[in-house]
């Protein structure tokens, strides 16, 4: 059995909530060096997202693509990012959670449990 997930959660900072329905797109590096889409995924209302499923989930560089300029818009608040790349090498056997801590105009990402 695989155990391996992949899953990120999107923390707005500026208003001290969680980012609901934020679209996530991911992507894998291929072996001929170009990125593969797999999958489009939506944050949850607690702003929580799995994005692969174990079996789905092999070693490797993955791009994760947060379209947050619909989330802000929505909002009607400007912001200097309507689109955040962060590239992960998943390569380890284990469980891999990439947060987000965003704000309109800086944001910041970590590796989680």
């Amino acid at each position: 059995m695989d155990a391996r997930k992949f899953s990120t959660h999107i923390l707005d900072t500026s208003v001290g909530k969680a980012a609901a329905n934020v679209r996530v797109t991911v992507s894998r590096l291929d072996e001929i060096q170009e990125w593969r889409s797999l999958r489009a995924a939506q944050t949850n209302e607690d702003g929580r997202c799995q994005l692969l499923e174990p079996g789905q989930f092999l070693s490797g560089i993955y791009k994760l693509t947060f379209h947050v300029g619909s989330y802000f818009a929505e909002r009607k608040v400007p912001t200097l990012y309507p689109v955040i790349e962060i590239i992960v090498d998943c390569s380890e056997n284990q469980h891999y959670h990439i947060p987000l801590l965003l704000n309109p105009f800086g944001y910041s990402t970590y590796r989680g449990t």
